[in-house]
């Protein structure tokens, strides 16, 4: 299979794995990623992918290190800078030699020097893992900041060991004297690399400036090379690449830095490319580590040089030993430094680095380093290791998934955001006072009720991103079974020909407004079925009412559609207000009288002439000039909340900043044309008097 139809099937396992994380919110995206990983490696593709570990180093880990360099709270860091170094090198060397003499006790017929390279691999843990573990976890910033900082020096250790290991190997000599120091100075000289590649990088931006020529893409560009330069060139000097790689990263978040509009328009680019190139190589790397499980496990479980039990017991073995020996390592430092008495109490904190200190992707591309020729020899243990590797680091992950979890305080909850809440309220409020006190037309009074309702959409925003996951996803099922309730009703209605299509596109609308709502952040496996497979069972059953409805692609939707479609909607919640009676045993009291008393008020709109006037208008230029009122009154609130010392200055710079794109996206918004809201009462009229 070609390069081209390999890059995008792995694009879409990407991408269909981030879609499976939202509906199976309770699994870290990442071992989902690992099991597409595992399906696509049993696959043609899979088996035609060839790992390439340096290939693998350099791609993927350098750019991924070198952000996580770029965006880590180095004065943190530095707080616990201590324990960091020590784990990263005294606590992987530990680990080397402890699982390397206990291997080699258990499978004599593996060179000491081979399990010792199997040490070395698994000794450095993975940075991209932990964050993807402890992400959703309440863990204590202090231990956070370990794992971080561990995270990004310890691969250079373990892949220096690795390659002693291996010459060692080769050559049937090892001095440990020799492994130090060549560990220290290719350390050194990596980060010695990093310091001049952002010098180089520095002096050519001054060069660029001096001639006038900026340019954001050319600057986003050199960017994207550094981790890439500075890997290479620590290569060249057989220094740590990895190294070179961090610490470029920490060393260009740490530069001077003006603020200009130029500066400020290449940091909003920067952002956006590396969250995107950032989400990509993540999901590279766990969906490679899945391939190369099937890769390596297949021909030593069906290899009847084995015995399937005995490889089982040796992966819990080594993996139960791996956590061992990490815990008495961190708990040593912690002894040492901080007493028996004191070090007793931190216990949590000692199991929390402990299970936080998985393996990932990393290991196995060191551990296929290993040569498959010793003197001209073949080595037949290279595959046994490969699986062992492989194996003894997807069960890491496993345990850190479960164990973690009961070791945190729980989901982090987000602080909620009470001064966009209230300023959003005093917007609404003045608002109100518009349509009170302006001479309005029909369309006018629409427009500013439409704009109401969006500033109300963003306090129920803030609401929901201030509840834990687990909550969020209860509030998601209320609201998918809302829309699953009312979109029956519509379908119902349509086929009993109680509505023509435009209305139906128009309710349809309105309730797709409420799905993007609940599908842009979490899903759970009902929201769902709720959301997206009912209505492809929907479309399957019914095809003709599916194409019946999209027939006409500009309708004129007048008051009489509107009358129909306000019978509807009254029929749909009493049908929705019933159902949320019934689930009152099901889900939080709180969370159903919040839904009820949304939908109640909904209904007060409706029977008010409101609701579908009101979202017919914002497809109206008038709905866009009174959402930019809106962006100026919102303005207008941060600018006194910031002067009445209500919110700091950099809360009311980011306030500021929504407002500012959310108003730079109003405006490039085009009219829709698909459908035409007519106010034609005065129509009629003249038609009546007439007749």
């Amino acid at each position: 299979m070609g390069l081209i139809e390999i890059i995008i099937i792995l694009a879409i396992a990407i991408t269909l794995s981030n879609v499976l994380a939202k509906v199976f919110p309770s699994s870290p995206i990442f071992m989902i990623q690992i099991i597409t990983g595992i399906i696509l490696g049993l696959t043609e593709v899979g088996s035609s992918i060839n790992f390439e570990p340096e290939v693998f180093l350099v791609m993927i880990i350098a750019p991924l290190l070198f952000r996580e360099g770029e965006t880590a709270d180095i004065p943190s860091i530095l707080k616990h800078f201590g324990l960091i170094l020590l784990l990263a090198f005294g606590g992987v060397l530990f680990t080397i030699f402890g699982l390397g003499y206990v291997l080699h006790s258990i499978l004599p017929a593996i060179p000491i020097a081979a399990c010792l390279a199997f040490g070395a691999s698994l000794g450095p843990t993975d940075a991209v893992a932990v964050s993807s573990l402890a992400k959703r976890l309440n863990i204590p910033e202090s231990v956070m900041h370990v794992l971080e900082g561990e995270g990004l020096i310890n691969d250079a250790t373990g892949v220096t060991a690795f390659q002693f290991a291996v010459a060692a190997l080769l050559t049937g000599q090892f001095s440990a004297a020799d492994a130090s120091i060549s560990l220290l100075t290719s350390s050194l000289i990596g980060a010695v690399v990093g310091f001049v590649v952002v010098w180089i990088k520095n002096e050519a931006i001054k060069i660029i400036e001096r001639i006038s020529a900026q340019d954001v893409s050319a600057y986003l560009l050199i960017e994207l090379i550094l981790p890439f330069a500075a890997y290479f060139i620590a290569e060249v000097f057989h220094a740590s690449g990895i190294i070179a790689a961090v610490v470029t990263g920490v060393l260009q978040a740490t530069g001077f830095r003006r603020v200009t509009l130029f500066d400020a328009q290449l940091s909003n680019v920067t952002e956006s490319s590396w969250s995107t190139i950032s989400f990509t190589l993540n999901g590279l790397v766990f969906i490679f580590l899945g391939i190369e499980l099937t890769q390596v496990f297949s021909p030593i479980w069906n290899s009847r040089n084995y015995s399937n039990m005995h490889l089982f017991s040796i992966v819990l073995l080594l993996t139960l030993l791996l956590f061992v020996l990490r815990f008495l390592f961190v708990s040593a430092f912690y002894f040492v430094t901080q007493g028996w008495k004191k070090s007793h109490a931190q216990l949590r904190d000692r199991l929390l680095l402990t299970f936080g200190g998985v393996k990932g992707t990393v290991s196995i591309a060191t551990i296929f380093i290993l040569p498959t020729t010793i003197n001209g020899m073949e080595f037949p243990e290279r595959s046994l290791l490969l699986f062992i590797t492989a194996c003894v680091t997807f069960l890491t992950l496993v345990v850190g998934m479960i164990v973690l979890p009961l070791l945190s305080d729980g989901e982090v909850v987000p602080p909620t955001d009470q001064k966009s809440m209230l300023i959003f309220r005093e917007v609404i409020s003045e608002l109100y006072d518009d349509i009170e006190n302006r001479n309005l037309s029909e369309k006018e009074r629409f427009a500013l009720q439409a704009v109401i309702a969006n500033y109300q959409n963003r306090i129920q925003l803030v609401f929901n991103n201030s509840m834990p996951e687990s909550a969020q996803q209860e509030f998601q099922e209320i609201q998918a079974l809302i829309i699953s309730v009312e979109r029956d009703g519509l379908d119902e209605s349509f086929r009993r020909h109680q509505i023509n299509s435009g209305a139906y596109r128009l309710y349809s609308r309105f309730i797709s407004n409420v799905s993007e709502s609940v599908t842009k952040q979490m899903l759970s496996l009902l929201s769902f079925w709720l959301i997206f497979v009912r209505r492809i069972i929907r479309v399957i059953m019914h095809p003709k009412m599916f194409w019946q409805r999209r027939e006409k692609r500009r309708e004129t939707v007048d008051n009489e559609d509107i009358t129909s479609l306000r019978k509807i909607f009254m029929r749909n919640s009493e049908a929705i207000l019933d159902s949320l009676e019934n689930l009152r045993d099901v889900y939080d009291e709180e969370l159903i009288d919040f839904f009820v008393d949304e939908r109640k008020n909904l209904m007060r709109q409706v029977s008010s002439h409101g609701l579908f006037g009101t979202y017919l208008i914002q497809q109206d230029p008038l709905y866009t000039k009174e959402l930019v009122r809106g962006y100026y009154l919102e303005r207008k609130k941060i600018d006194e909340f910031e002067v009445n010392g209500d919110i700091s200055n950099y809360a009311a710079n980011n306030y500021r900043h929504q407002v500012n794109q959310l108003e730079s996206y109003a405006m490039q918004q085009p009219a829709d044309p698909s459908i035409r809201f007519v106010i034609n009462r005065q129509r009629k009229k003249k038609k009546k008097l007439k007749d």
